[in-house]
């Protein structure tokens, strides 16, 4: 069976990080483009116009990552010697570089690169606004993770899942014992933390299901 997270600690003591400081979100974005960037060249070279139609594809419409943010981060990397560029570019790359003013080089991973991706891949990290997409960017390659490792990242997110239910249980605590509050008020705003509860419960119900599941391949293998 899944196993329940502590919960002896008490709300002042639950690291909520959901404070949204420029330098904290900028860091915590990069980091997740930098494993997303990685995780891709994984399976194998890729272009940047590639990866940046891939990450549209996977977090959706609404998260676009910028051509003034995408290479200067695969440069960085290639600095770090994480990555770097594989052979010549074709005719046809070079004339479409000269209309569009981008390189159409691919990217590979190096070894270093692969020892930085499971660092990434299995480092909790700082709970932010963009956790649920940097799980969602782990959880896309989840197949280079052992059972045991996986397990690892799940309960991170459930983690996560939890301080923020335990934030809406606190805020609905002073809702409801603020008599200051006029009573449409008070309807309208527990209406929205029950519209957000909704979502972390059905989160946490997957997230547990997925838990169970592999515990018990596991077991069975033991």
């Amino acid at each position: 069976m899944a196993r329940e997270p502590d919960d002896t600690r008490t709300e002042q003591e639950t690291p909520l990080s959901f404070a949204d400081q420029p330098e904290t979100s900028h860091a915590h974005k990069r980091l997740m483009y930098e494993l997303f960037v990685l995780g891709e060249l994984m399976d194998g070279p890729h272009h940047g116009y590639q990866l940046r139609e891939i990450l549209s594809r996977l977090l959706g419409p609404f998260r676009q990552i910028s051509w003034g943010m995408l290479y200067p981060l695969i440069r960085q990397l290639a600095r770090e010697g994480l990555v770097t560029s594989e052979g010549e570019q074709t005719a046809e790359e070079r004339e479409q570089a000269g209309t569009t003013g981008r390189s159409r080089k691919p990217y590979v991973i190096t070894a270093t690169g692969r020892e930085r991706f499971y660092d990434l891949m299995l480092e909790q990290g700082d709970y932010s606004a963009e956790y649920r997409e940097l799980f969602l960017i782990k959880l896309n390659n989840f197949d280079y993770l052992s059972a045991q490792h996986q397990l690892a990242v799940l309960w991170q997110y459930r983690g996560f899942l939890q301080v923020e239910d335990l934030y809406l249980s606190g805020g609905q605590q002073k809702v409801l014992a603020n008599p200051r509050i006029p009573e449409r008020h008070r309807a309208h705003i527990l209406r929205i933390l029950s519209f957000r509860w909704s979502s972390i419960h059905s989160e946490t119900r997957w997230i547990d299901e997925q838990i169970q599941r592999l515990e018990e391949e596991t077991d069975e293998t033991l």
